[in-house]
């Protein structure tokens, strides 16, 4: 966070007054945070507005205001014009919330089209959750022509930096062979990894393949680990295959734990 001196204050209030638009963005957040001055979002949001003209960030950072209602009343409208501004200067940040907004409808009218193409531009520049997005919207052909390969190659990327969703997605599509292969080892690697970040369908899809065999050795105590942690997350759904586990370890009804054990997705 930034700190001022009350001598560096008072000299950005200055600079800002005279059309600095570096210092009208600092008093913002000056204003914002109540830095050397009461918390006023009123203020913040006045001195934003000004230093907005040609910084994706702050047009960024208003949007987020707005959509948030944070000091003014939520207004998806006006966010959707501060992400657009932002977009339209190259942040994929702006562009990904560019994205969301058109798929959900919110702020602006509904296009799946543009979703995608606001989705891709942002992965193209390496934002993750973009990556993941455009890849779901190949894998379900939203907006644009379903296409297995594109998904795979998307989801990748984002996993690749270590973005959970895309992570476990990333595991379904290996793990039911589309747009790849069928590899169990690699479903579960991605699973693995998801789940090492405590996201919670992974854990519960690694512990079924651990369960389940797929052509890997069985390994119920280490589906045991997973589910524990998937069911102290609050996933009741994990809690039966858990039970299966505590039998099939205590080697007792092992072989109704075995065919019970659910199919995987």
């Amino acid at each position: 966070m930034l700190t001022f001196t009350p001598e560096q204050f008072r000299s950005l209030q200055a600079s800002a007054r005279h059309g600095d638009r570096s210092a009208a963005a600092m008093l913002g957040v000056a204003y914002e945070n109540g830095i050397l001055a009461p918390q006023d979002m009123s203020e913040a949001i006045m001195w934003y507005r000004k230093a907005a003209p040609g910084n994706a960030e702050v047009q960024h950072h208003l949007g987020r205001i707005y959509e948030e209602g944070r000091g003014v009343a939520a207004d998806p409208a006006e966010a959707f014009a501060w992400y657009f501004k932002a977009a339209s200067q190259g942040d994929p940040a702006a562009q990904c919330d560019v994205a969301r907004l058109y798929r959900s409808g919110i702020g602006t009218t509904r296009s799946l089209q543009q979703a995608a193409k606001w989705y891709e531009v942002a992965a193209r520049q390496g934002d993750a959750q973009s990556q993941s997005n455009i890849g779901y919207m190949y894998e379900h052909g939203e907006g644009v022509a379903h296409d297995d390969a594109q998904a795979l190659l998307w989801y990748r990327k984002a996993a690749e930096q270590g973005y959970s969703i895309a992570q476990q997605n990333l595991g379904l599509m290996y793990l039911q062979g589309r747009g790849v292969q069928p590899d169990s080892r690699q479903a579960l690697y991605w699973f693995e990894r998801a789940a090492a970040q405590g996201f919670t369908p992974a854990l519960i899809n690694a512990a079924l393949i651990y369960m389940h065999g797929s052509n890997l050795p069985h390994d119920f105590a280490r589906a045991h680990e997973l589910l524990q942690k998937a069911v102290a997350a609050g996933d009741e759904s994990a809690r039966p295959l858990l039970k299966q586990c505590l039998q099939r370890l205590a080697g007792a009804g092992t072989a109704n734990a075995e065919a019970d054990v659910p199919k995987l997705p």
